[in-house]
C-alpha cells in the first residue's frame, strides 16, 4: 500500500514538475522573442509575476512600443530583449494629436476602413496637450456571427440569430463583435450591434465619436477630436443653393457631356453656384463648361465631406441611391434598379420622393 502511494506521488509530482517546465519553457520563449508572457499574471505595475519567476516590461514613453523586456529566476536574468527605435518610428504606428493638430492620420481611416469590413485591428492615439499626454486606445474585434458567415462555404445557409430581449451586453459583444477603448485607464466596450465609429466635425473641429442608430443620445460618447485644418481634409470649392421654386428641375449637364460619366445633373426648384477660393464665385453651369469643376468634383467632395460628418447620409434599397445631406442643401445621387444614376442638387431635407421624380421623363428636359 505505501508502495503505490509512493509510485502515485512520484507521478504527481513529475507531472507538476513537467506543467511547470512547460509554463516556464513558453513565458521564456515568449520573453526572448521580445513578447509579453502567456502565463505570468501582470501587477499594477509594469511588472509580471509567474511562479518562481518575474518579468519587467519597459515601454517607450507614451506608446504601447516595449522598448526592453527582460525575464528573472533565482536572482537573474535569465531571458531579455531590448528593441531600438528611433522617434519617427515609434510615431509613424501611432496617431499623434498634438495641441489639437493631428499627424497620421491616414491609420484612423484604415482603422475605420478596417473595422468596416469586419477585421480586428487597434489603433493608439497619443493626446499630447500643454506637454501632458493622454494616451488612448481603440480596439475592434469582429464577433461569432460575422466568423460563421465568413467562414461558410457559398452554398450553406447561415441562419442569424435573432436577439432575445433578455441578451445582455457581453452576449452582443460576443455574437456581433466590439469596439474597446481604453481612456483615462478606464475600459469600455461597445457592441457593433448598437454602436459604431464616425467623424462629426463641427467648425473646426473634428470629433471621433461613438453613435447609434438605435439610442437617444443626451451625451455623445467622443473618442478624441483634433483641428480639421490639420486633417487630409480638402476643401475644393463651396457650394451655394439658392430657392426658386418656380424652376422645378432643370437639367444643368446631360449624360457624358463633361466627365465621360454615365448620368446627368439636374437641380431641383434652385440654382446653384460654386465659389473658389472665397471671390471667385460661379454658376453651376459657368464653372462646368469652364472646366473650373467637374461633376464628378461635385460628387466626390459630398463623399469627403461625409467622410468627416460634414454632411449627413441616407441610403435607399431601391438599388442603392443616397443623399448627402447639408444645412441648406442636399445633393441626391440615383442608383434606383430601374437604371436611374442621375445627381440632383435641391433643397434641404430628404428630396428623393419629390413629386417632380414620380416621372422619370424629367431626364428629358432641356
Amino acid at each position: 500500500m505505501k508502495k503505490k502511494f509512493l509510485i502515485i506521488l512520484g507521478i504527481l509530482i513529475v507531472l507538476l514538475l513537467l506543467t511547470y517546465g512547460i509554463i516556464f519553457f513558453v513565458d521564456y520563449n515568449k520573453v526572448s522573442h521580445g513578447k509579453i508572457p502567456v502565463f505570468a499574471i501582470k501587477s499594477d505595475t509594469e511588472n509580471y509575476y509567474g511562479l518562481g519567476y518575474s518579468i519587467n516590461v519597459k515601454y517607450y514613453k507614451n506608446t504601447n512600443n516595449i522598448e526592453k523586456i527582460e525575464m528573472y529566476a533565482l536572482g537573474k536574468t535569465v531571458a531579455g530583449t531590448i528593441f531600438s527605435y528611433n522617434e519617427e518610428n515609434i510615431n509613424a504606428n501611432n496617431i499623434i494629436v498634438e495641441n489639437g493638430k493631428i499627424k497620421n492620420e491616414n491609420l484612423l481611416d484604415k482603422f475605420i476602413e478596417n473595422s468596416n469590413n469586419k477585421q480586428a485591428s487597434i489603433l493608439q492615439i497619443n493626446n499630447i496637450s500643454n506637454g501632458n499626454t493622454e494616451t488612448i486606445t481603440l480596439e475592434y474585434a469582429p464577433g461569432k456571427n460575422y466568423i460563421n458567415n465568413n467562414i461558410s462555404s457559398e452554398n450553406t445557409t447561415v441562419n442569424s440569430i435573432v436577439p432575445d430581449v433578455e441578451w445582455n451586453s457581453e452576449n452582443y459583444q460576443k455574437y456581433y463583435g466590439y469596439y474597446k477603448l481604453i481612456k483615462n485607464n478606464n475600459e469600455e466596450k461597445f457592441d457593433n450591434l448598437h454602436w459604431n465609429i464616425k467623424r462629426l466635425t463641427n467648425g473646426n473641429t473634428v470629433q471621433l465619436i461613438f453613435y447609434s442608430y438605435y439610442f437617444d443620445l443626451t451625451e455623445i460618447p467622443i473618442i478624441f477630436e483634433y483641428n480639421l485644418d490639420s486633417s487630409l481634409y480638402k476643401k475644393a470649392f463651396d457650394l451655394t443653393y439658392i430657392s426658386k421654386k418656380d424652376t422645378k428641375i432643370k437639367q444643368i449637364a446631360k449624360t457624358n457631356q463633361f466627365d465621360n460619366i454615365d448620368f446627368g445633373l439636374y437641380t431641383l426648384e434652385g440654382d446653384v453656384t460654386i465659389t473658389i477660393e472665397q471671390d471667385m464665385a460661379y454658376s453651376l453651369e459657368d464653372a462646368l463648361n469652364k472646366k473650373i469643376i467637374s461633376v464628378q468634383n461635385i460628387l466626390d467632395q459630398a463623399k469627403l465631406d461625409e467622410k468627416y460628418g460634414i454632411c449627413s447620409s441616407s441610403y435607399y434599397k431601391d438599388g442603392g441611391s443616397i443623399e448627402y445631406k447639408y444645412p441648406s442643401y442636399t445633393i441626391l445621387k440615383f442608383n434606383t434598379l430601374g437604371g436611374n444614376k442621375d445627381l440632383i442638387i435641391g433643397m434641404s431635407g430628404s428630396i428623393i420622393n419629390n413629386d417632380n421624380f414620380k416621372n422619370l421623363n424629367y431626364r428629358n428636359t432641356n
